[in-house]
């Protein structure tokens, strides 16, 4: 059970007019935790929300989405970090540093690192939501490329150091989520420590 784990939305009376996505996706985290991923529906969380099916597949298209969602506030912390760092031309080491501080001020912007480890806990435990990392992430992956080559870095070389961050940063949330450490940041700070490349 990871109900421990995750922050619990109040039902809401009636059928609101508007929701709260990220309210109603703690709410389904914590069903998927106390009932199980593939015994609750999306009938299940908009009945438990108080919202009607449409307006909740206005926001979510299926359940993945709940579990994926909460990458905004990660995008937008990093995309504001690029935007703050050093113009070019820099030497590829204060790229990378320019890039490790972006990732950690992504995870600063982590609402509820509570409600993070519940998803990323599911999403361990199931591989169909394990096998939509690369759509979700996708944004991530691109702001990351853009900045890496306006900095110099060459396309191919910048393709490259995306993989690794991707897969070494998410590897670390892993970790974290299955461990009973309160704070993800050594879990990052360790993955990010195995990026690099060489003066060009």
């Amino acid at each position: 059970m990871l109900s421990n784990d995750l922050s619990t939305a109040a039902r809401p009376p009636g059928r609101p007019v508007s929701i709260d996505p990220e309210a109603v996706a703690a709410l389904a985290l914590k069903m998927f935790a106390e009932r199980g991923y593939e015994q609750t529906s999306m009938e299940d969380i908009a009945r438990e929300a108080g919202v009607g099916r449409k307006s909740l597949y206005r926001h979510f298209a299926n359940k993945a989405d709940l579990v994926w969602g909460g990458m905004g506030p990660v995008i937008a912390a990093s995309g504001n970090a690029f935007e703050s760092a050093p113009a070019p031309p820099m030497s590829r080491s204060e790229t990378l540093n320019g890039l490790r501080e972006a990732v950690l001020a992504g995870v600063a912007a982590l609402p509820d690192l509570g409600v993070t480890r519940g998803r990323l806990r599911l999403i361990a435990e199931h591989p169909e939501l394990m096998s939509r990392s690369q759509d979700f992430l996708g944004t991530r992956r691109e702001q990351t490329r853009s900045y890496l080559t306006a900095r110099g870095i060459p396309e191919d070389t910048a393709r490259y150091l995306c993989a690794a961050l991707i897969g070494a940063t998410f590897e670390a949330w892993l970790q974290w989520a299955t461990s009973e450490d309160s704070d993800p940041i050594p879990y990052i700070r360790a993955a990010l420590a195995v990026l690099t490349v060489g003066e060009g």
